[in-house]
């Protein structure tokens, strides 16, 4: 089987131990059927009024790809802790495959805690083995997508780019981390896989190593404008950027994008839009960049900081957010020849099949079943994404998603995407979902 873009080397062991030891331990006590776990959001982090619903796409692929390497198989029957485990659970795992449903919430789509974003109908052990990978691509995209819609909220015209991929830990979280933050309203990238795979506009300026590696500027400006005539990005010196224009030269009238690095990017800002002018070079634009998040981006601005666009490292990196509590947790179970809710401790926060509706001034949380009598009114948002284990249509591409997401974001009041104290979103539960839960 091929490995999909999102999958790490092995395919199996994608989850934690326990979960292969729970999984052992519903095999040898005949919990064969299906089951339903919602994907949701707990809580927001400090200062945030909303989520922007990421990663599906590398989740549905994760679901789609499940299955046991025969190493793998190999590694878990010589574990010590599986030394009594009886040898049908290990033919079991060969032939696992998620042959269930999914139904999510497209990605770009604004959400609140208590919401499920994704919902997972499959046997109880693929859907327990899945977990931890469907919170890691799903929690991560979706901090890192609403970061860069919260950064784009706060640069208003200008443009937000990530340059991201060197602060994260590793290759896929970068790429990961590049496709969440172009979901979430980011310009372009750094990241070569994003760009080339993905199709993720790419961005980047000449860097100082280059200059240094020519040890002549005007040398170096001219070998950039030889082999690449239309690219005209270039980064100024971190020690004296008006130095740096008036370095440029001849290489002035192929200059369109300077960028500057400075903890006091404001004031170097303005000296270089100063410098830039007086050098008859009014049309080319300001890149800043320098430890930036949405609150000092959004301070620039205020500050009338004469930057056209922002380079974002570090806040999009990755999505390690404090105080996002993403949630996997069962919500329905087939017990012999019924399926009940599951309303335990452990348990999802309400039980059952649910589906989200929209409304203009708050949403609602409801049965599946009951979702066509509020659907007259309002928009639901959970829909079938994957059912017997194959698609049900072909996924929207990058562009689509991003624009959903920045007319989605765009239409949320004002109070609730305020950056430091957003008002909280009403949600309601309907009265067929709260009975339910009494159970």
């Amino acid at each position: 089987m091929e490995r999909p873009l999102f999958i790490p080397g092995t395919r199996g062991l994608v989850g934690e131990f326990y979960q292969l030891v729970l999984a052992a331990a519903y095999h040898g006590d005949g919990l064969w059927g299906e089951a339903t776990f919602d994907l949701y959001p707990r809580a927001l982090p400090e200062g945030w009024g909303y989520l922007v619903a990421a990663g599906l796409e590398p989740a549905l692929q994760t679901v789609e790809s499940l299955a046991f390497a025969a190493d793998e198989i190999k590694a878990l029957r010589e574990h010590p802790v599986f030394a009594k485990v009886p040898g049908d659970f290990f033919d079991m795992l060969a032939e696992l495959r998620f042959d269930g449903q999914v139904a999510a919430v497209p990605e770009g789509t604004p959400m609140f805690p208590g919401e499920p974003m994704l919902r997972l109908t499959g046997s109880l052990i693929a859907c327990t083995l899945l977990e931890t990978r469907l919170l890691q691509l799903v929690g991560a995209s979706t901090a890192v997508a609403t970061r860069a819609a919260r950064l784009c909220d706060a640069a208003g015209e200008a443009s937000i780019y990530d340059f991201g991929s060197r602060r994260n830990s590793n290759g896929e979280g970068a790429l990961l981390a590049a496709r969440a933050a172009y979901i979430g309203g980011a310009a372009g990238t750094t990241n070569a896989a994003a760009a080339l795979v993905l199709g993720v506009p790419a961005f980047g300026t000449m860097s100082s190593t280059f200059l240094a590696a020519y040890g002549d500027d005007q040398l170096a400006y001219d070998a950039f404008r030889l082999h690449f005539p239309t690219l005209g990005h270039y980064t100024l010196p971190d020690d004296d950027p008006v130095d740096g224009v008036r370095r440029f030269g001849r290489a002035r009238e192929r200059v369109s994008i300077v960028r500057i690095d400075h903890d006091d990017l404001a004031r170097s800002a303005r000296t270089v839009r100063e410098a830039l002018d007086r050098h008859g070079m009014r049309e080319v634009k300001i890149l800043g960049s320098g430890h930036l998040d949405e609150h000092r981006v959004e301070k620039l601005r205020a500050n009338r900081a004469p930057i056209d666009c922002f380079a974002v490292g570090r806040a999009l990196a990755h999505g390690g957010e404090p105080g996002m509590r993403m949630a996997f947790r069962i919500a329905e179970m087939q017990r012999g020849p019924a399926r009940v809710p599951v309303t335990r401790q452990g348990s999802s926060t309400w039980p059952g099949n649910k589906q989200v509706v929209r409304f203009e001034d708050h949403d609602l949380v409801c049965l599946d079943a009951e979702s066509p009598i509020y659907e007259r009114r309002g928009v639901p948002l959970m829909s079938t994404v994957l059912s017997a284990g194959a698609r049900v249509a072909t996924p929207p591409s990058l562009d689509e998603l991003r624009e959903r997401c920045l007319r989605l974001v765009g239409a949320l009041p004002p109070v609730i995407r305020d950056l430091r104290r957003p008002a909280a979103r009403e949600i309601r539960v309907s009265d067929g979902l709260a009975a339910q839960s009494l159970r």
